[in-house]
């Protein structure tokens, strides 16, 4: 019986190659080739695999040719930040929807992926070597030392018995050899062997040692994969002193930093510990840093448990046995429980936690006619209203506070007036529909500062001034606003106490009412000015230290200025 094949009718045939198919007869023609090639070409041509290729490669090359470029290079930023905001509303259905897709590690993979193919940061991957097999290659290297160090740590390899290169730091003698690789096995250093010998013992071999140094090292190199430096900046949220931290495996390699430093880490190779350099200094060095990981499970720890609760895990031994570089902090089961009492002035304090170690940053210039907003923070009674009066008399026409925006609730809708009362409504939906950066309740209602006012200011092209709760700062700080953070810190207290008194300064209580300082105000402006500053103190772009309030007010004008005329680090997320 007659059979009937399906027919391809979806095969792709590529223009291209059919043209090439049909020009093989002219060609064998013209140049005599033999007819086994023209019909090994004509099979080639005709390969549907040839044809896909083809076409792959056509449409590849279109995209290079429109030079698309990526809508942002902070993908993983903004997703943490929807994360963030929507996940307080778990009764929606599609909202929990999202949060369990945000979640899974494939998309957190494909969104960490696009972000760094954004910021080109790959490089082609060198095709391994010829292999010898499992024949170890043994090789001599010299290398000139001056008084810097090496450039590279050691461990102890548990496996093997010997001590090998744990990493090289970026910039230092053994990276600008291109001699030393992480993972090579060190058997000699200047002729004597290292066997049964600690890290450290071969360390202060190499500090005490000038001049031409031979390694005897058993290479690691076709295994080793080179990485491109990294351009990431970041702002550190903390200080920290290398020779401090117990679980740093080489403090003399390590870089100190203050809160408030911009670093530009180099490599991420490790993921417990980075290479970085300051930003902007001339011949600054490379050291090690805790990464990002590893600084939240130190304060995780640092939080949750008493000083004889902590192991002392960290501690640098002279025993070989141990690696210091494959520490690994890890949270204890049990913990000390602290109970505080809850206190309404003080609920700043309880609120939700957060760890700072990083933030990514990048240089915004400044944008004409478009100043970012300043924000005053400090305690009560520091003078931050005095500031901004006295910046506002200075120049009236660039400078203007946000006029509070209300909502009065008619016929089941919200409207938006400039009035000093609102009806009290059954819940607080309306903060929310209106992004109200704070909101109080005074006599039964409703009142705030909502973020569109703040938006309006800015595009007046005047300078917006704000000096909300210290609480508002979290709310503030996004790319909508960009705002200048300044914290107002109150001086010590003897001059506290005598610039008030002898300025005869007055606070007001509520209902408008006025009275003098008394010491408990001092005391209280102190006290809440360190807890402000512990909470919320690596978040301040500028700090100015209120003494007295015409040198305060000098000092004022000159960070607008810098702010005006200077590029400014912030948040990646606030530039893409």
């Amino acid at each position: 019986m007659p059979v009937t094949l399906p027919l391809k009718t979806q095969q792709y045939i590529d223009p291209d190659a059919l043209t090439l198919v049909t020009s093989l007869p002219a060609l064998g023609s013209d140049h005599g080739a033999s007819d086994n090639d023209l019909g090994f070409l004509r099979r080639f041509f005709r390969n549907q695999g040839t044809q896909t290729l083809m076409k792959v490669y056509k449409k590849l090359y279109m995209v290079e040719c429109r030079r698309i470029t990526p809508l942002t290079r902070a993908a993983v930023g903004i997703a943490a930040r929807v994360y963030s905001n929507i996940r307080g509303f778990t009764q929606n259905a599609q909202v929990c929807e999202l949060l369990q897709i945000m979640a899974k590690p494939h998309f957190q993979a494909m969104l960490y992926s696009h972000d760094k193919i954004a910021c080109k940061e790959f490089g082609s991957i060198p095709l391994p070597g010829p292999s010898p097999g499992e024949e170890e290659v043994v090789k001599v290297v010299q290398l000139i030392k001056s008084n810097e160090p090496l450039g590279a740590t050691l461990q102890y390899n548990e496996e093997t018995g010997g001590l090998e290169i744990a990493r090289i730091l970026r910039g230092g003698a053994a990276d600008r050899s291109g001699l030393l690789h992480v993972g090579d096995e060190v058997h000699e250093v200047a002729g004597v062997s290292v066997y049964g010998k600690s890290p450290d013992e071969v360390v202060q071999m190499l500090n005490l040692m000038t001049g031409p140094i031979s390694l005897k090292l058993v290479s690691q190199e076709a295994k080793s994969i080179p990485f491109p430096e990294s351009k990431m900046r970041v702002r550190a949220f903390f200080d920290y002193d290398p020779t401090q931290d117990m679980l740093n495996p080489c403090p003399e390699a390590g870089l100190a930093f203050s809160r408030g430093d911009i670093l530009h880490v180099v490599s991420q190779e490790d993921p417990w510990w980075w290479q970085a350099r300051k930003e902007g200094e001339i011949n600054a060095k490379v050291g090690l840093i805790p990464a990002k990981q590893l600084q939240e499970r130190t304060e995780i720890l640092r939080r949750t448990m008493s000083d004889e609760d902590i192991p002392n895990s960290g501690s640098r031994s002279n025993s070989r046995h141990s690696s210091p570089c494959r520490i690994s902090p890890k949270i204890a089961r049990s913990k000390r429980v602290r109970k505080t009492m809850y206190q309404a002035h003080q609920s700043g304090d309880f609120d939700t936690e957060d760890i700072p170690t990083y933030e990514e940053v990048e240089l915004l210039e400044q944008t004409p006619g478009k100043c970012r907003p300043l924000v005053l923070v400090g305690p009560q009674g520091v003078g931050r209203n005095e500031l901004k009066r006295r910046l506002m008399a200075l120049t009236p026409n660039k400078y203007e506070e946000v006029v509070p925006c209300w909502c009065i609730w008619h016929h089941h809708q919200c409207y938006r007036i400039h009035t000093n009362q609102c009806n009290q409504m059954k819940n607080y939906n309306v903060v929310y529909n209106f992004r109200f950066i704070e909101f109080g309740e005074y006599k039964g209602n409703l009142y705030g500062t909502s973020m569109s006012s703040i938006k309006d200011v800015i595009n007046s092209g005047k300078v917006c001034l704000l000096s909300p709760h210290t609480q508002a700062i979290k709310f503030l700080r996004n790319p909508e606003i960009k705002p200048y953070i300044i914290y107002i810190r109150p001086p010590q207290i003897d001059v506290l106490r005598e610039t008030r008194r002898n300025q005869r300064a007055m606070q007001t209580l509520e209902g408008g009412h006025t009275r003098l300082f008394t010491e408990g105000d001092f005391e209280e402006m102190i006290a809440t000015g360190c807890r402000i500053e512990e909470k919320y103190g690596h978040l301040f772009d500028a700090v100015i230290v209120n003494s007295d309030l015409i040198v305060a007010s000098k000092e004022f004008v000159k960070v607008i200025e810098r702010l005006e005329k200077q590029p400014q680090w912030v948040p990646i997320t606030w530039v893409h």
